[in-house]
């Protein structure tokens, strides 16, 4: 099954840099995500997609399900779907920095993977492996908003 999550995820990276051939001149968006969060918005929204794509919704509620992923996202990083939407298509735009985003992204879904193989060794589906995964971002974000982890006098 783990297999199958990281083929999935491979096989739209391996797309979006292939389809990519030659450069092209956009013009930078006025709210342009930068280029740290882009990453890890890509990297997300394939964890996402995985859990959609394994999850044996119905179809109102996969809709649904995909509303609640996305503004969740969305919401945690502060920006809108239209502002990533946006952004994609700039980063996109160029083979060099797309090839360079996803290469990054899919570092990051590596990265997070064997993070929580440390955790548990137990088969999981797609769903609780995004919502780990979720777990482990906002330990990230909370470690980081602690200075220095040194207690006040």
């Amino acid at each position: 099954m783990k297999k199958k999550i990281i083929y999935l995820l491979l096989i739209p990276l391996v797309l979006l840099s292939a389809s990519c051939h030659k450069k092209q001149v956009q013009k930078k968006p006025d709210n342009l995500i930068g280029r740290s969060t882009m990453v890890k918005l890509i990297a997300e929204s394939y964890l996402i997609e995985s859990v959609l794509f394994f999850n044996p919704a119905d179809t109102v509620n996969r809709f649904e399900s995909t509303k609640a992923y996305y503004k969740d996202l969305f919401d945690r990083y502060g920006v809108t779907r239209e502002q990533f939407n946006k952004s994609i298509e700039y980063y996109m735009g160029d083979e060099d920095m797309s090839e360079k985003l996803l290469s990054e992204a899919h570092a990051i879904i590596l990265q997070k993977k064997k993070e929580l193989a440390v955790l548990d060794t137990l088969p999981k589906t797609p769903e609780d492996l995004y919502l780990e995964s979720q777990a482990l971002t906002l330990d990230e974000q909370s470690q980081s908003e602690t200075p220095n982890n040194q207690p006040q006098p």
